[in-house]
């Protein structure tokens, strides 16, 4: 009989130590149940039914090493029905439902890990039950990632489980909006002024329409009554805005980065006395969100993600909202795939300069800054008079901030 070999050729010395141990369970992860044999997995087996299972031994050991790799196969084993693998099933996953597979998974693994795995049960082999399911929709850790998920699926959504969605969307853009607006304060507000105050916390301030709009998951159906557990205020006077900010964005699937970072942005322009914004929502349709555009959630919550890239039609319709060409700023957020549209686009970019606004052109609008877009189109629309990059919302800020100084 040969002796059993490690994959990298070197022989297995089955008078194993904890480091063999935890080397073989690390291959098994990695190379699936068909590595059995070369690493000599079932041997290890037999080995650790003989020694204690409460942690310490090898048996513990080996005891942590099937439930990871339980886990790991009531996703992954889909990839062999996938590509109709002679061996395909259920694997060691049989049996599971989603809430207890997910609970598994964050009792395992670390967090990046179930970040990653959450994102390829539900991107790479479809276990929408991730966003169909309330109380698994509460328990993943809100983040960017699983806001965007939840955008692209909330269509899917109804009663409880669009409930659950709106807490996960009001927390994710509550954590950019505060990381947001420390980072564009010296850009867009200047030096903190030390008599600046919030406003008074009384009824004659109540902000009674953003009061409504973000208590509205609390509505009471057997008292017909709304519970509010956070009132909101504003102050009742605010300087005249000298200069105003059109924010349109494309919002079809490739942009949804951009989209969610030029909703929360659009909150944080809104809160200038210096700026009035118009927010506009576009694809092969024009929707005209400036309502509520203080708002980001209402914003991410009424996005209809998808349909087509028709650019003219938003720009005719934000040009008719500009009434001072020399105090407007025309933010426009696209990947610029256009296509039959383009000489009409370019046409009317160069007029809107040539009156006098500022346009800015960005092909996108996040963290990263890694946007794939029709390089022709931005060089042309730049040489209409246009500035066009792809930007962080610190940058945009630094940009219109110098603009309105």
């Amino acid at each position: 009989m040969n002796e059993p070999e490690n994959p990298d050729g070197t022989e297995v010395d089955l008078d194993v130590d904890g480091e063999q141990v935890e080397a073989a369970m690390r291959w098994r992860l990695i190379l699936g149940k068909f590595s059995d044999d070369r690493l000599s997995y079932d041997r290890l087996q037999e080995m650790g039914q003989d020694t204690d299972g409460d942690g310490d031994g090898l048996g513990g050991l080996l005891g942590e090493a099937r439930s990871m790799d339980t886990t790991l196969e009531y996703i992954y084993d889909r990839e062999y029905t996938k590509r109709a693998h002679r061996q395909a099933g259920q694997g060691g996953g049989r049996g599971f439902s989603v809430p207890m597979w997910l609970n598994k998974v964050r009792n395992l693994f670390p967090k990046e890990a179930v970040q990653v795995l959450e994102q390829d049960a539900l991107h790479r082999y479809g276990l929408n039950e991730l966003i169909t399911d309330a109380q698994i929709l509460r328990e993943c850790e809100p983040t960017e990632e699983l806001l965007k998920t939840i955008l692209q699926f909330k269509h899917m959504m109804k009663g409880d489980v669009l409930k659950a969605a709106r807490e996960v969307i009001d927390e994710v853009v509550e954590q950019m909006s505060v990381k947001l607006r420390r980072e564009c304060q010296p850009a867009l507000y200047g030096p903190m002024d030390p008599d600046g105050k919030p406003p008074l916390r009384t009824f004659r301030n109540t902000d009674w329409s953003k009061t409504v709009r973000r208590n509205l998951k609390n509505w009471d159906g057997d008292r017909q009554r709304l519970v509010a557990d956070r009132i909101f205020f504003k102050h009742r006077q605010r300087k005249r805005s000298t200069w105003r900010i059109i924010i349109a964005v494309d919002q079809s699937g490739s942009m949804t980065d951009s989209l969610i970072h030029a909703a929360v942005m659009a909150g944080i322009f809104a809160s200038l006395p210096a700026l009035s914004v118009h927010l506009v929502l576009w694809d092969h349709r024009v929707m005209d969100v400036t309502d509520i555009a203080s708002d980001p959630l209402e914003v991410l919550m009424g996005c209809q993600l998808g349909g087509g890239t028709e650019m003219l039609p938003a720009m005719q319709y934000c040009a008719g909202l500009i009434t001072e060409p020399t105090k407007t700023i025309f933010v426009l957020l696209s990947d610029w795939y256009v296509f039959g549209e383009a000489p009409r686009c370019l046409a009317m970019a160069k007029e809107l300069t040539e009156a006098g606004v500022t346009g800015i052109g960005l092909s996108a609008l996040d963290a990263d800054c890694k946007p794939i877009y029709d390089e022709r189109f931005a060089q042309q629309l730049a040489g209409s008079g246009w500035f066009v990059a792809a930007l962080t919302p610190k940058r945009l800020a630094e940009h219109v901030g110098k603009i309105i100084a």
